[in-house]
């Protein structure tokens, strides 16, 4: 009986686990600001008005806890970070006023961290949080391709990123994010060096034989989101 009751407990265990582990995969979502180019042109004041919304939008949505970071590449549009799922993420996305007036294109999709992780600092009083520069980098699988299957397979990320942690001095790899459905990953990392990483990323074997596309681009975002403090 004894024997028995171990063994109930166990896969009772086993099954605890495993339902924690569906649960934290694609706990996160990521958003994709891309600016849109065939945005109306509105008056300044217009214009200024959305961004205050955006931005005062962006502060409710971390206060709530929801949101977990977001920031702007050097270039237009920007990122968001959420601590909800899909379907929760989509509705909150609504509650922006710049993203409801079409200023930006979005892509959303569910991602788990394939290397490093991420720390909230919601503790944090906003007058403590850092702003600093990073580099952004994605790979996106081009689905036109023959091989866009064995993008399914994030080794050759990962290879690349061993790689450059190993061998690149000034280089500081901080986290590596992979989207499900098989939309590629990002890397964010800091670097001592204000240009030339590109070429390191490049080398990423799937971009190399056109299966991936990859963009590489600078981006002012909360310094401690992925632990590096």
């Amino acid at each position: 009986m004894l024997a028995m009751k171990r063994t109930v407990f166990l896969i009772l265990l086993f099954v605890s686990v495993s339902l924690s582990a569906q649960t934290e995969r694609g706990r996160y979502t990521f958003v994709f600001l891309n600016t849109d180019p065939d945005r109306a042109e509105l008056p300044k004041n217009q214009v200024d008005s959305l961004q205050a919304g955006h931005i005062a939008n962006i502060n409710r949505l971390v206060k709530e806890q929801k949101m977990i970071a977001a920031g702007p590449y050097y270039t237009g549009g920007g990122i968001f970070i959420f601590d909800t799922n899909l379907e929760e993420t989509q509705v909150v996305l609504d509650s922006d006023p710049a993203i409801a007036a079409g200023r930006f294109k979005l892509e959303v999709y569910p991602f788990d961290m394939q290397d490093g992780k991420i720390c909230t600092l919601w503790h944090k009083n906003e007058a403590d949080i850092a702003m600093t520069t990073y580099h952004f980098v994605r790979y996106e699988t081009d689905f036109d391709h023959d091989g866009a299957p064995a993008a399914k397979t994030n080794r050759f990320t990962q290879t690349l990123i061993d790689n450059v942690k190993y061998k690149e001095k000034g280089v500081n790899v901080l986290g590596v994010l992979n989207f499900t459905e098989n939309r590629g990953q990002v890397v964010i990392y800091a670097s001592d060096k204000e240009e030339g990483n590109e070429n390191l990323f490049s080398t990423h074997e799937l971009v190399g034989k056109g299966v991936m596309k990859m963009t590489h681009k600078k981006l002012y975002f909360p310094e401690g989101i992925f632990c590096e403090n």
